[in-house]
């Protein structure tokens, strides 16, 4: 009987004892703080349930993961995609001068700066090139509103009447950044059109 006695007495001593080393146990971890690597152990455990979740939902048929790699293609493309600039395809490299043009008019119909029309060309303003003279058009630049004014001469859309002597190329130089061809077309005219005096031509 006292045998009996002195176990439970030490078993209850041990109890108490595990008890109480579990108590303190719980009591500092509370108290630790997290190191970094348990803080990369939950990044990890946080990033492996992410990528979990997208294959949740990623699509599997087929049909769906191309539709989603090409709107993902078409996005991308859009983001890198730069918008081209838009190049000046109504100037010619060359023009030869027709009757009644000079440079300063072909200067404004192709929007371009006079004085660089005139240095490429080999001209100077006191220049006064002949008929078929060929000009070398400059494939920059624009016309310097600050130094000579508006391109254009004469205000327009108007209706123009051909006078004696007049021709397509005269006309367009008139009104300065208006194309001989431009005329054809806002009045539905042939190419091989002869203005003619008292033609009523719409400028465009």
């Amino acid at each position: 009987m006292k045998r009996v006695f002195n176990a439970l007495s030490l078993t209850s001593i041990l109890l108490l004892m595990i008890s109480s080393g579990c108590q303190m146990s719980a009591s500092r971890q509370s108290s630790v703080k997290p190191t970094p690597t348990l803080l990369a152990l939950f990044d990890t455990r946080q990033q492996a349930a992410a990528a979990a979740l997208e294959a949740a939902v990623a699509p599997t048929d087929p049909a769906q993961k191309a539709i989603a790699k090409a709107v993902s293609s078409s996005s991308n493309n859009e983001d890198d995609e730069e918008p081209a600039p838009t190049p000046d395809l109504h100037r010619p490299e060359t023009y030869s001068l027709q009757k009644g043009e000079w440079p300063f008019c072909i200067a404004r119909r192709y929007n371009l700066n006079p004085i660089d029309l005139l240095n490429a060309s080999g001209l100077s303003l006191e220049s006064k090139p002949d008929v078929g003279f060929v000009l070398k058009i400059p494939q920059t630049g624009e016309w310097p509103e600050s130094r000579f004014g508006h391109r254009y001469i004469r205000e327009h859309p108007v209706m123009h009447q051909v006078a004696a002597g007049e021709t397509l190329n005269t006309i367009a130089c008139q009104y300065g950044d208006v194309d001989p061809s431009e005329i054809l077309e806002a009045n539905e005219l042939p190419d091989d059109f002869k203005p003619y005096p008292g033609k009523m031509l719409r400028i465009p």
